[in-house]
């Protein structure tokens, strides 16, 4: 027999304990802190690094260098969408080999629920935060299409995205010519 809390409530005057109220007006703050150290909330879907949501109130969705996609939440593209890739990614990885990326999961004790696709190239590779822990404190992750393989530079998405625009980062999948002598961005390089 299920157990109707809600009807047994409303039967029963249980807002009064040995004459003292439990419900009422408290310290409704003090009680949230409460009540998230009882139970911890899911991560909110839009928790995302700091500098992410600067680089998005100034570049936008688009790409870098021709090569280079940036996601946002909610995004106008369903395509540039962050939850959508990120739904889509980790579907598609979880029934395939995961090579390095295993690997990579492993050593920052994540799983690829733990995935975050921030971006991606014109290439299929994936750029994603590896979040565990506060989100500013998320390293960015490069998966190659295809391959599986990864890498790992501990950065968030500005100072990656700069690493490989300088190229002072350098990804052994990614194309020769990238990054160009001359990089420049655009919310749609192919109109």
């Amino acid at each position: 027999m299920h157990y109707n809390y809600f009807r047994h409530y409303n039967q029963q005057d249980s807002r009064h304990v040995k004459g003292k109220s439990t419900m009422g007006h408290g310290d409704s703050l003090e009680d949230l802190h409460s009540l998230i150290a009882l139970c911890p909330p899911p991560r909110n879907p839009g928790s995302y690094p700091s500098d992410h949501r600067e680089l998005l109130h100034t570049y936008d969705t688009g790409c870098f260098d021709e090569f280079l996609w940036v996601f946002a939440e909610n995004a106008p593209n369903s395509n540039l969408d962050i939850i959508r890739q990120t739904e889509q990614m980790r579907s598609a990885f979880r029934h395939k080999p995961l090579g390095t990326l295993r690997s990579v999961l492993n050593e920052h004790h994540a799983t690829l629920e733990d995935l975050v696709q921030w971006g991606a190239t014109d290439n299929a590779d994936v750029l994603a935060w590896i979040a565990v822990g506060e989100p500013d404190s998320w390293p960015t992750v490069i998966i190659q299409a295809g391959q599986l393989n990864a890498v790992v530079f501990p950065a968030d998405s500005t100072t990656t995205l700069l690493g490989l625009l300088t190229g002072s980062l350098r990804v052994p999948f990614f194309p020769d010519d990238f990054p160009s002598g001359n990089p420049e961005f655009d919310v749609n390089p192919y109109r």
